[in-house]
């Protein structure tokens, strides 16, 4: 028989590819490890991180790629006899003896065995695609290998099964190194490198870990997204298709269900199709049939995507795309078969104490007298822990009929459509009490209906119709709702903060606190320590805010309460304090988590995150990031229904944006759309907010006038209420506007007077958002005789300096990954002859421009998501092409650039001011 030579050597690398080192730890070549296995699903990159790895780490190795044909001990023992012989050679020094090959296979391993010294350098023996071996005398025989080959040889597995060569008995004894799906999966950093190769607008951050939990790391799938990508947009319009039942994948996951199943088995996953979960009991109780374990075993072995929760544990679930696929394909079973199956799945998970899933089964059971019973049943516990959007897909299986006749169901509805934002169905549940309240059915609810009618009154911004309700609420015992009072109570806290009440909303908010604490209510606690923060930083305590904020985190830690949509809340403030302070990687990563926790609840709610990440962009100058933030925020403002507040708020971000970009008409169209500015009624932040905005709008229209009159009725406000930290916002507006005016004296006077209200606020971003004349003013103030306080004037320096380094890292940024602007640098004769025979990559135009900006290699690896390594790979590579050394050098090339962008030179060094 002929060999394929090709079969004993390892596989071409993709044209692009990553290089994993955050897995170098699990190929040291130890003399106690005697197998390395590399174990997961097709398409997880696991030959390739092989032949990859293995020379960049300096690892002589030999290969053999198995295919079904070598499942047979004589064809294998041919090939693995060559690989033995090249290992003998290449590695060795000498030739392998032939042996008498009619000898059985066991023979001839021992013979080789015989024929290998005891002592040589490490080596490896890769036998690739082991998944194809099911020989009994084969997987005996390599046992037997196992067992006796020399220590300085690691016998390396690649497999999409769990290979049976006695696993369980080498991990006891340490022997045994392991890969599995959880390291082969891609990280951000590597998927961030993997698209940085191939895209010329890499995605964002945020996309990106959407897409991460999409695909689970799945590097098929990933490079899916990529291929197909062709901008940052066509990215995240892809990723919306990227499921299970796309037609790519549909017929991928068909020829590997055909590969490793036959009918019976093919039948049986769809059937456990209907599990997120499962664990051999559940499976039993499912499938109503004897050796469950027996089948699921038969299922991991298969090399199908069946991942385990963790190793010692019994449950375990599909990935979610396959998952997906078997949702799809479920259609192929008879409906009765599916109805059935889900009910049964339903009694099990009730039976299992998880009414959550057996709602979930029950949805898709076909019996709506069943759904109805157990969605009354379990509504206030799903209700309480969270589970909106279940609980919204099991009410509109229902239908407004059976709804509108069920006072608990009524009830339930209301209370998920208000907090899924959808304020026009709340108003419809409401419509359905007012007409039956009378009846003796719905009268014992008469409490529970007022706390919802004064939820949807606080939404509606009525807090003067909410506060008598919540009062109404709290006068008789909840006789379904047992949270109704501590909800009830939280209202008046909200309506006390949105009149402009914050001393008796404090309060309030502390004793909800109390309450829920005692009651063990602790999605209830995390609320109240989240509002109390909010009414701590409306009342200028931004440090005490935090000390708040930081118990929440350790009530969310103590109690596993990180999944819980409340959490969101908690990470946006976060996230919003911190972007005060300018701590931008810290704002970034509260944001980015609190995405993370409503990913499945759908974008709608993740409004607020991004409004967050659009302004730690726009602190960094990133106007791509903050492009691409701005497209999801409109894209999702256009989509819901929001409460002033979330609205205040996006708006001003997205008109520091147009203000940023001079895009007047931009700004002249919002100013006909906004919620009308009422500065004689603005008792809140965000009521402050919305008016600060049409001011801001106004000064870019030029129409200075009209925006002077607004901020003088607003102060007034703010004085009266004691608004602290929005007095801070409004006398910074006064110092813009009056700069605007050409009164130099006066915005100095309002900049003196901010200083002076920070050194109680503490507030940072929103003097920074002043923009151009901020630095100039600060300059005057500190040169000039204004009787600054220390810690004013220690302040001001401080501000001063944090302007000027956003200035040149915002116009560093924008010059150096501007494709235009570095077409133009390169077409100029005056500039380095380097740059133009040596042309950086635009991942190297964004290190310089961040090097110039004062970004350590650690700053700039946590700026672009990439491991510091990478980082200095980059450097390494810029400082070869332009013939620099120092980091100095880097710093002065970039002037020289930036100097040749429309004849602008370096600026002077700034003064010194004491």
């Amino acid at each position: 028989m002929t060999l394929i030579q090709d079969k004993l050597l390892p596989p071409p690398l993709p044209p692009i590819t990553v290089a994993r080192e955050r897995l170098n730890a699990h190929f040291t070549l130890d003399d106690h490890v005697r197998l390395t296995l590399v174990q997961a699903p097709s398409g997880y990159g696991k030959s390739t991180l092989l032949a990859e790895r293995l020379p960049a780490l300096e690892q002589p190795a030999i290969w053999l790629r198995l295919e079904p044909q070598d499942d047979a001990p004589e064809r294998f023992a041919r090939y693995f006899a060559a690989a033995l012989g090249r290992l003998c050679r290449e590695h060795l020094g000498f030739s392998l003896v032939p042996d008498d090959p009619s000898a059985s296979f066991v023979s001839r391993l021992e013979g080789w065995l015989t024929t290998l010294p005891e002592q040589a350098p490490p080596c490896r023996l890769v036998l690739d695609e082991f998944e194809h071996l099911r020989d009994p005398a084969l997987i005996e025989g390599l046992r037997y290998w196992l067992r006796h080959q020399p220590r300085w040889l690691t016998l390396t597995v690649i497999s999409r099964s769990h290979p049976d060569l006695g696993l369980a008995g080498l991990r006891l004894r340490g022997e045994l190194e392991e890969i599995g799906v959880d390291a082969l999966a891609f990280d951000l950093e590597e998927s961030r490198t993997l698209c940085a190769e191939q895209l010329s607008f890499p995605p964002s951050r945020v996309s990106l870990e959407r897409a991460l939990r999409r695909t689970g790391g799945w590097a098929m799938a990933l490079n899916w997204l990529v291929e197909r990508t062709t901008t940052t947009a066509s990215f995240d319009a892809l990723m919306e298709r990227l499921e299970g039942s796309h037609p790519d994948f549909v017929a991928w996951f068909d020829e590997l269900m055909h590969e490793a199943l036959d009918d019976a088995g093919r039948h049986l996953i769809r059937q456990l199709g209907v599990l997120e979960r499962f664990s051999p009991h559940l499976a039993a109780r499912l499938l109503e049939g004897e050796g469950a374990r027996r089948c699921l075993e038969a299922l991991e072995h298969a090399g199908l995507f069946i991942q385990r929760d963790d190793a010692h544990s019994p449950w375990r679930h599909f990935h979610p795309l396959f998952a997906q696929y078997l949702r799809y394909c479920r259609n192929e079973l008879p409906r009765a078969e599916q109805y059935r199956l889900h009910r049964r799945a339903s009694q099990a998970w009730l039976a299992l104490g998880d009414p959550a899933m057996a709602v979930a089964q029950m949805i898709e059971g076909g019996d709506p007298e069943a759904l109805a019973g157990l969605v009354e049943q379990e509504g206030p516990a799903l209700l309480g822990g969270g589970q909106y959007t279940l609980l919204a897909s099991a009410l509109e299986a229902l239908g407004d009929a059976r709804l509108a006749a069920t006072p608990r169901l009524t009830l339930l509805y209301g209370w998920v459509s208000h907090a899924q934002y959808q304020f026009a169905r709340t108003e419809r549940a409401i419509g359905w009490i007012e007409e039956q309240l009378t009846r003796p059915d719905w009268q014992p609810l008469a409490p529970e209906f007022a706390a919802l009618r004064a939820q949807l009154a606080i939404n509606q911004g009525h807090a003067d119709l909410a506060a008598p309700l919540a009062e109404q609420a709290l006068t008789q015992a909840a006789q379904y709702l047992d949270a109704t009072p501590l909800t009830a109570a939280a209202i008046l806290c909200e309506s006390r903060f949105v009149q402009g009440q914050l001393d008796d909303s404090l309060h309030r908010v502390r004793e909800v606190a109390r309450e829920a604490r005692e009651a063990g209510d602790d999605q209830r606690l995390l609320w109240a320590h989240c509002h109390e923060s909010e009414t701590l930083v409306a009342q200028g305590h931004l440090q005490a805010a935090h000390d708040v904020q930081e118990r929440a985190f350790e009530l969310m830690r103590e109690r596993n309460l990180q999944a819980l949509p409340i959490a969101e809340f908690a990470y946006r403030i976060r996230s919003q304090l911190l972007w005060e302070w300018q701590r931008l990687d810290e704002a970034e990563q509260a944001a980015l988590d609190g995405i993370a926790v409503l990913d499945r609840q759908g974008e709608h709610w993740t409004l607020q995150c991004h409004v967050c990440l659009a302004k730690v962009a726009l602190s960094r100058g990133d106007r791509a990031q903050c492009a691409d933030h701005v497209r999801r925020i409109r894209k999702i403002l256009a989509q819901g229904d929001y409460h002033i507040d979330w609205r205040a708020n996006a708006h001003a971000t997205l008109l520091t944006w147009w203000i940023g970009q001079g895009d007047r008409d931009a700004i002249a169209q919002w100013l006909r759309e906004a919620p009308p500015a009422a500065p004689d009624s603005a008792s809140n932040h965000f009521a402050q907010c919305n008016v600060r905005n049409h001011v801001r709008a106004l000064m870019a229209l030029d129409d200075t006038e009209a925006a002077r009159d607004l901020l003088k009725r607003l102060e007034r406000q703010t004085r009266r209420l004691g608004l602290v930290t929005d007095a801070n916002r409004n006398r910074l507006c006064l110092a813009r506007l009056a700069w605007q005016e050409g009164d130099g004296a006066e915005a100095r006077q309002h900049l003196h007077q901010a200083l002076s209200l920070a050194a109680h606020t503490t507030l940072v971003g929103s003097f920074l958002r002043l923009g151009e004349p901020l630095e100039a003013l600060l300059d005057e103030l500190l040169a000039g005789e204004a009787a600054l306080s220390s810690l004013a004037r220690q302040r001001a320096c401080h501000l001063l300096e944090l302007a000027r380094r956003h200035h040149d890292r915002g116009r560093a940024l924008r010059i150096l990954v501007d494709d235009e602007a570095i077409a133009e640098i390169v077409s100029r004769p005056d500039v380095p002859e380097l740059i133009r025979t040596s042309p950086l990559t635009r991942r190297e135009w964004q290190i310089l421009a961040l090097i110039h900006a004062g970004l350590s290699n650690e700053q700039i690896a946590e700026r672009l998501d990439v491991a510091p390594t990478t980082i200095k790979t980059h450097i390494r590579s810029l400082y070869q092409k332009q013939h620099i050394r120092r980091r100095d050098e880097a710093v002065a090339l970039a002037d020289r650039l930036l100097a040749h962008i429309h004849g602008e030179i370096a600026a002077p060094p700034p003064p010194a001011y004491a």
